[in-house]
């Protein structure tokens, strides 16, 4: 690559959430990207193609479709599903190791790999226990897939920590995490007072543009990413703004958000009273990078009546 150039990226999650915003932000500044994806003749990879995004079919436990996949490529965007499946513990960890070993193998020189923000957060807070069994291995894993990447060699590298996704306030996601949204009730066990740091796709995005534009200035960042930290009234507030109508911030115990959602669910918002994500806004801006308010955010966005 000269200096003329720009890097060739390969993305893998580029049909999901985050590797999509990837891809739309690397396209926009001029990168020649790579959507590595199980079928390519899938829709939303199909989708991806029509961009001009060309299409590397493989699958991340198998490293030989990975490398060959990377070569060519000057970076490469890892992303994996939260490891959270007891019958398969250690699968996020491994998949982001295939990922790594794969491009260095293939000559890769850069890696941007996206976890969460809080990792590392029970060093410092050794008197709270997990007792969910599901969170306990979703923050193992996070943890391990992160010191993968530090160790894999690469000649630059790069951990994203986004907060939460404020896209979770639209569908599909806000159909399993925030079904009453449809009766206008943003339902939650955090406290009234606890506030949530909040990221949206758009400026992940971004930043792993930013990251691959400059790998000498991302090298051995570890960044959390927040546009956004209010609490759940604010929210409310904030949501009801945009739409045009009242939606309610509506508090309950733990036991009802966990019959109601499942265990998991609630104890993360339980675990956002005890801890929560430390990602603000300057922590973004210390490397350059611009984020986006929930109120700039939601403004942008369409909120359908919703059904009765």
């Amino acid at each position: 690559m000269t200096s003329k150039d720009k890097a060739k990226v390969l993305v893998t999650g580029a049909t999901g959430m985050q590797g999509g915003a990837a891809v739309q932000a690397l396209l926009r500044a001029g990168h020649p990207v790579t959507a590595f994806v199980r079928d390519p003749a899938s829709a939303p990879a199909q989708a991806l193609a029509a961009q001009g995004v060309a299409l590397a079919t493989g699958n991340l436990e198998d490293p030989a479709s990975l490398e060959a996949a990377a070569a060519g490529h000057d970076a490469v965007f890892s992303v994996q599903l939260a490891g959270v499946d007891p019958a398969d513990p250690g699968a996020e960890q491994r998949q982001a190791r295939n990922i790594a070993t794969a491009a260095k193998r293939a000559g890769v020189t850069q890696i941007i790999h996206t976890s969460v923000s809080a990792t590392g957060w029970r060093e410092q807070h050794p008197d709270i226990e997990i007792t969910d069994p599901v969170m306990k291995a979703y923050w193992d894993e996070k943890e391990a897939a992160e010191e993968v990447i530090r160790q894999a060699g690469f000649d630059h590298w790069t951990i994203l920590k986004p907060a939460f996704y404020m896209d979770n306030y639209l569908p599909p996601k806000r159909e399993y995490q925030f079904p009453d949204l449809a009766q206008d009730k943003l339902v939650t066990a955090t406290s009234p007072q606890t506030v949530l740091a909040l990221i949206n796709s758009d400026d992940f995005g971004a930043a792993v543009a930013a990251a691959v534009a400059d790998p000498g200035k991302f090298h051995q960042a570890e960044i959390d990413l927040a546009g956004d930290a209010l609490t759940h009234t604010e929210i409310a507030d904030t949501l009801s703004k945009a739409a045009s109508r009242e939606i309610t911030a509506v508090f309950v115990s733990p036991e009802e958000q966990a019959r109601r959602l499942g265990a998991p669910s609630a104890y993360s918002q339980i675990w956002n009273d005890l801890v929560g994500y430390p990602a603000r806004p300057h922590h973004a801006a210390a490397y350059g990078l611009t984020t986006t308010t929930l109120e700039q955010w939601a403004a942008r966005q369409d909120w359908h009546t919703p059904a009765a």
